[in-house]
């Protein structure tokens, strides 16, 4: 399996350039979306990255067990775009963000951990794996305990990947 990591700040066009590198690989893509489009805002920016895509990609919406989606995607190049969207989502699925407290984090935060290191085992028996991050940690540090969680989770992550990619 060939790791790719491709990071950025927001808006950013880490996406698009994840996208050349997935349709230069010639494998089929199998693309793994990450995003909610229960808001307007985001349901917009989901349909822009979706009319970019090649008719001929298959789409997986990741849902809350990353691994599922990355199911049957021996020899294919498969983009998860994007990892930040998926944590936070995650982290409101357990509703870190409705209950801070220290102990509600805790757990959320060791699911999403466990998650994610069952995603990446998954990804063994694909061509190739590209993986959309948010650059963490250039920013301020955030004063509410679920957004510093959230932060955590996608600097570790980002970092496991980081030490893996090629």
């Amino acid at each position: 399996m060939t790791l790719a990591l491709v990071i950025g700040g927001t808006r950013s066009g880490k996406s698009a350039h994840a996208e050349r590198l997935a349709h230069a690989s010639g494998l089929p893509v199998r693309y793994v979306a990450t995003a909610d489009a229960e808001d307007p805002a985001m349901a917009a920016r989901i349909g822009a990255h979706a009319a970019r895509r090649p008719a001929d990609w298959t789409t997986v919406q990741a849902g809350p067990r990353l691994a599922d989606a990355l199911q049957d995607g021996e020899g294919t190049c498969v983009l998860r775009d994007g990892l930040g969207v998926w944590i936070a989502g995650a982290l409101h699925r357990a509703r870190a963000f409705e209950r801070p407290e220290p102990d509600v984090l805790e757990r959320a935060c060791a699911e999403v951990r466990a998650q994610l290191d069952e995603a990446l085992r998954a990804t063994v028996a694909t061509a190739l794996t590209i993986v959309v991050a948010e650059q963490a940690g250039e920013g301020v540090l955030p004063s509410d305990g679920a957004s510093r969680a959230w932060l955590d989770v996608l600097g570790e992550a980002t970092q496991t990947l980081a030490a893996r990619a090629t």
